[in-house]
């Protein structure tokens, strides 16, 4: 009787426990969520009253050419930063865990872009890749390279908005992998240079298996984050030019604030849920059969 008395205690104590986490978690999570719901279901320009359209938003949405485009958009940019970024941040964490001389300046170093403001890093590279003055210019200047209109070529823009992005999440993912690598008992890597291996084989056969479950975590944060890329092309494109940087959360904001439809943003914006929802569930169901627990 004590011991279910005390068992009955200790649950109640987990509920209120959890009960306020749970319930911030469910007021600012899914309270937004069903009010979405209910507003893509209605034709609503914040003046006037709503009117209740069914499905149109959806239909309107998928016959809409901007959206394919936006969709188009936000895959190619998902699809260019995320390997980019994981590679490079592997090496750079790769030679941040050797011993040389300097490193806590080269750890501060990689990591100081993780903690640049989004808009700040983003009109850093718009004076870098200015056209007349900028430094990346300046540079290609010297590989016989003319001039680039990185922000206004259709061609470009989308690549200098990917360039911020990987520049901002180097550090962030190196400091994660860096982690990673410490945590690997250096048993390993003693065998393995008993048996011959080289520092390739080493890193193929040792290091990348024993990080795949860090390089999985952040490949499925990086995909939903990249999903969401807005702040970088407001700061640097605005969407242009002719929509070759208009990512879906930045259709949804034009949608919302510039054309007041927030009805049709609304159905934007659960869409961008559903296709968060099914690249994680993706990586999930093809991923993690590579990840060495």
């Amino acid at each position: 009787m004590a011991i279910g008395t005390r068992q009955q205690r200790n649950t109640l104590a987990a509920w209120l426990f959890i009960s306020v986490p749970l319930l911030l978690f469910l007021t600012f999570y899914f309270a937004p969520m069903g009010v979405a719901l209910v507003t893509s279901l209605h034709k609503w320009n914040l003046l006037s009253p709503m009117r209740f359209v069914g499905l149109r938003n959806y239909v309107a949405l998928f016959k809409a050419p901007d959206f394919w485009n936006a969709l188009r958009v936000t895959i190619v940019y998902v699809v260019g930063i995320v390997p980019t970024a994981l590679v490079i941040s592997i090496v750079v964490a790769i030679l941040l865990n050797e011993r040389i001389l300097g490193l806590p300046f080269f750890r501060i170093m990689v990591y100081l872009p993780a903690i640049t403001p989004m808009a700040a890093a983003a009109l850093i590279f718009v004076h870098l890749l200015e056209p007349d003055f900028g430094l990346i210019n300046y540079v290609l200047s010297f590989f016989g390279i003319p001039k680039l209109r990185w922000l206004n070529d259709p061609g470009l823009a989308l690549l200098a908005v990917m360039m911020v992005g990987v520049w901002k999440d180097i550090g962030y993912n190196a400091i994660i992998v860096l982690a990673g690598l410490q945590s690997i008992p250096g048993v390993y890597y003693d065998a393995a240079r008993i048996d011959g291996a080289n520092r390739v084989q080493i890193v193929g056969r040792i290091t990348l298996p024993l990080l795949s479950p860090v390089i999985f975590f952040i490949a499925v944060v990086q995909v939903i984050a990249s999903l969401q890329v807005f702040t970088s092309i407001k700061v640097m494109t605005s969407g242009g030019p002719a929509g070759a940087t208009e990512s879906i959360p930045y259709y949804l904001y034009n949608n919302a604030f510039r054309y007041s439809n927030m009805g049709y943003a609304s159905a934007v914006a659960l869409v961008l849920f559903v296709i968060i929802f099914v690249f994680t569930m993706l990586q999930f169901r093809f991923g993690e059969r590579k990840v060495h627990y």
